[in-house]
């Protein structure tokens, strides 16, 4: 094996995911080369300094209080308009694109509008659950 296969497996090796086998083959791999044995060690003390992180998610009242901040509803509208109104504009530009240009390959015209084709029907049955689940649900007074 080369020097690179054995960095793919130093990772696996400290995380406890090779099989025995690959775990021997590193360990005497690691035994022979002293670059090889430096870059573990690099590694395990890298992954030592990071076992020692810990992750707090917030509490609830923290996310409620998030996103009853005046700019949070706004600031979400509005990337949802600007990420949608960019979308449109790109779609509309290269269907015009396709329909005034003689040189593209049928193709090739054929997968894009396949492709759109394909989104716009599941931007539609998304839609039309999202709204059957708001009109049917039984709980839609009760503030969350």
């Amino acid at each position: 094996m080369e020097e690179k296969h054995y960095s793919e497996l130093l990772s696996g090796l400290i995380d406890g995911e090779l099989s025995p086998e690959e775990a021997n083959t590193v360990n005497r791999h690691l035994s022979r080369s002293t670059s090889y044995r430096k870059e573990y060690e690099s590694l395990l003390a890298d992954t030592s300094k990071l076992d020692g992180l810990s992750f707090r998610e917030p509490q609830d009242e923290a996310l409620q209080g998030f996103w009853r901040l005046p700019f949070s509803g706004f600031a979400r509208y509005a990337g949802m308009i600007l990420v949608i109104t960019g979308y449109l504009l790109f779609l509309g530009y290269g269907f015009f694109e396709f329909i005034t240009s003689d040189d593209e390959d049928f193709v090739v015209m054929f997968a894009v509008t396949g492709m759109v084709i394909g989104m716009l029907i599941l931007f539609l049955i998304a839609l039309i659950e999202r709204f059957i689940s708001y009109k049917t649900d039984p709980y839609k007074e009760i503030e969350r």
